[in-house]
């Protein structure tokens, strides 16, 4: 019993002295990183050594009790947009750092895209714009725009109307004042004949006769693999089927792309009211906002195209392109 007693005397001895110790590897931690006080301060309080102060800083990182966030949401990182661009080889890439839902991460890359158009458009420009739902959040964060003209890209299609063409459009007219020609009609239809109609009607005819003047355009990138993208969900079956066996893995503008960059399902086109592949590819600046590891071949395919100069993403796209993880 006695031995028993000994033994339980020292191992209670031996928890107080390890309590006590990370007790005062708290302590020393708090007045580093909260008081702000200096090592030498820190070792006279005390009554240790600075090099001790220093070990039990290096301990407090290691055993946790200090941990450390940095707050960037939001922030850009220009040495990962400057390391995407070489990768691309674009003119450049605004790479934002971004947590929190999709939502959220929408928000805060299109508050990204909204800044640069702000700074970069110049008055009398021809702005041509698609649809989705980070162009919404990038118009819906617009400060100002000079005066310009806008031109609707492409017709809409069925599901959130908030993120149409028609409210991109809107939106940035309201920051601009210029002249705006909207597309009130869908961008796919059931064959040639009503397309070559529709494209004959007045102000559809007005907006599409601006295709070749449009100076900047801004576009939404959809992919396909994994699926993330509004027109896989309003293609008819038979050429939603058409689509994936003649290889598509992205859309931009209601374009189709293949890997290479080529078009994918080229018959659709005919019945398609938007712009042209050929169209995009003279447009000489066009702003991609695109966000999400999943984007990143749809990125590269249109890259390979020549259909996009610039890209506003966020760092786990720029990441996923890069082959690195989010470390």
């Amino acid at each position: 019993m006695s031995q028993d007693r000994d033994l339980g005397a020292q191992m209670s001895a031996e928890n107080r002295s390890l309590h006590s110790e990370r007790g005062l590897v708290a302590a020393v931690a708090r007045a580093y990183y909260i008081e702000d006080r200096s090592r030498v301060e820190i070792a006279e309080t005390f009554g240790i050594s600075r090099f001790k102060v220093s070990r039990l800083l290096t301990r407090a990182r290691e055993e946790g009790i200090v941990t450390f966030q940095i707050n960037d949401w939001g922030l850009p990182d220009p040495t990962l947009g400057e390391r995407l661009k070489d990768e691309l080889g674009l003119v450049d890439c605004h790479v934002v750092r971004t947590n929190g839902d999709e939502d959220s991460v929408r928000q805060q890359i299109g508050a990204a895209a909204a800044s640069l158009l702000s700074a970069t458009l110049k008055a009398d420009e021809v702005l041509g714009v698609a649809w989705g739902r980070t162009l919404t959040a990038t118009t819906g964060r617009l400060d100002h725009l000079p005066r310009l003209s806008i031109v609707q890209l492409t017709g809409f299609i069925a599901g959130d109307i908030g993120s149409s063409p028609i409210e991109v459009a809107r939106q940035a007219s309201r920051q601009s004042g210029g002249e705006v020609y909207p597309i009130f009609a869908p961008l796919f239809v059931q064959d040639r004949e009503t397309a070559d109609g529709l494209r004959n009607h007045h102000d559809i005819r007005s907006a599409m006769k601006l295709f070749p003047s449009i100076t900047t355009a801004l576009l939404s990138v959809g992919a396909w693999n994994p699926p993330d993208t509004q027109i896989r969900d309003v293609l008819l079956p038979d050429d939603l089927e058409k689509a994936v066996t003649s290889g598509c893995v992205a859309d931009i503008a209601g374009i189709l792309i293949k890997e290479d960059g080529s078009p994918a399902y080229a018959a659709l086109q005919e019945r398609s009211i938007n712009i042209s592949y050929d169209q995009l590819r003279n447009v000489p600046r066009v702003v991609a906002v695109a966000g999400g590891a999943a984007k990143a071949e749809a990125i590269r395919a249109v890259v390979r195209g020549g259909l996009i100069t610039e890209l506003v993403t966020d760092h786990a796209l720029a990441l996923e392109v890069l082959g690195e993880s989010d470390a």
